[in-house]
């Protein structure tokens, strides 16, 4: 090469290698640090002692609403919003899990309303979803081999019994998907053959094709963690998403499969691989179908605001990270045993990929239970 040249090459190639170095730095420094020492103000973000990995996003009111008076002991406005959700499988679906959370806490409620109205399936279905979530916590959070011996026989036993329930308030109520949500999400926890999940699979969906919850449960069964693998969990997202109507919030199912593949790995890494922009585009497209107060919204935002980050669109994830918080209680955030911390590790790298700092585009959101 020419002595020009060689001059000309080392001129133009000395900023670029110390800029690679510098946003080397800094993306490495906010993957360990998140945003300490970052003034998250000034992009319209709240500052890390005031996210709350409790909840995934603020409660509809009238739900909350019938909660609080579940814990009082009033269980007809719980019924009320059940029954007016009708045919609308998802909001209901939504009802009565949030119902069925308080009942391991405070059940006096639950009792006084199946003992008025022993044929009420409503009541049942709570009854089954509540007995899911109770084997749950008897099991805890750590694995399989971390967990005790008393401790997985009594998850097993509560499972089985959530199971039994859930199928009796089929019995009762034929047409309800509800049930088959829960029996789908014990199978998981029983470990019930394929032939056995694809069964009970093909009756839900025969009554509720596109519910939006009963695949993220299902997607669960496929994955690696429990009774599947990531070429099936791949398999059972690519045609859940491609099979949804147009705008279907199940187009974050791929999402969802590409987060559980990363998480088999030994490191654990939250956030890892990446995303072909068709279902980006699919995620966003269904995002902006939906009202803004629409619950699964969260749900989805979560993921779809973690895959930008890793496609670098540090912006567009940004606008995201607004809306969300304070509330960081969702996937994949949750994966993690800080889930604050692994949230406030992606809005920083998300700052940094964001370029040069600008002021918030969107007022920082409230919030609310």
């Amino acid at each position: 090469m020419p002595p020009v040249l060689q001059y000309t090459a080392i001129v133009i190639g000395l900023p670029v290698l110390a800029w690679a170095l510098w946003s080397s730095a800094r993306l490495a420094r906010a993957n360990r640090k998140g945003t300490a020492g970052v003034d998250v103000a000034a992009y319209g973000l709240l500052p890390r002692e005031e996210l709350d990995a409790s909840e995934y996003g603020p409660t509809a009111p009238e739900v909350a609403d019938a909660t609080l008076a579940a814990r009082q002991g009033d269980w007809r406005p719980g019924a009320a919003l059940l029954a007016a959700a009708g045919q609308d499988w998802d909001r209901r679906w939504y009802v009565l899990t949030r119902l069925a959370q308080v009942a391991p806490e405070e059940d006096a409620w639950l009792t006084a309303w199946r003992t008025e109205r022993p044929d009420d399936p409503d009541a049942a279905a709570v009854h089954a979803q509540a007995l899911l979530y109770l084997a749950w916590h008897a099991r805890g959070a750590g694995y399989a081999n971390d967990t005790s011996a008393d401790r997985l026989a009594r998850f097993k036993q509560l499972l089985q019994a959530a199971f039994e329930e859930a199928r009796s308030v089929a019995a009762l109520a034929p047409h309800d998907p509800s049930p088959w949500v829960t029996m789908v999400t014990a199978a998981r926890g029983l470990v019930l053959p394929h032939e056995e999940f694809r069964r009970l699979w093909s009756e839900l969906t025969a009554r509720a094709p596109h519910h939006f919850y009963a695949h993220l449960n299902a997607l669960q069964y496929w994955c690696a963690k429990w009774c599947g693998s990531d070429r099936l969990a791949h398999r059972f997202a690519q045609e859940a998403a491609a099979s949804a109507p147009p705008q279907s919030l199940l187009a974050v199912l791929p999402l969802e499969a590409a987060f559980e593949r990363a998480l088999q790995g030994a490191a654990q890494v939250p956030l890892a691989g990446r995303h072909p922009k068709s279902e980006l585009d699919a995620v966003r497209t269904a995002l902006a179908a939906v009202p803004a107060d629409d619950p699964r919204s969260r749900l989805v935002r979560h993921r779809l605001a973690a895959a930008l980050t890793l496609a670098g669109k540090g912006s567009e994830a940004l606008e995201h990270f607004r809306i969300l918080e304070p509330w960081v209680g969702g996937e994949p955030w949750s994966y993690h045993a800080n889930p604050v911390g692994m949230y406030d590790r992606a809005r920083a790298l998300a700052i940094v990929k964001a370029g040069k700092r600008r002021a918030a585009t969107a007022p920082v959101p409230t919030g609310g239970r």
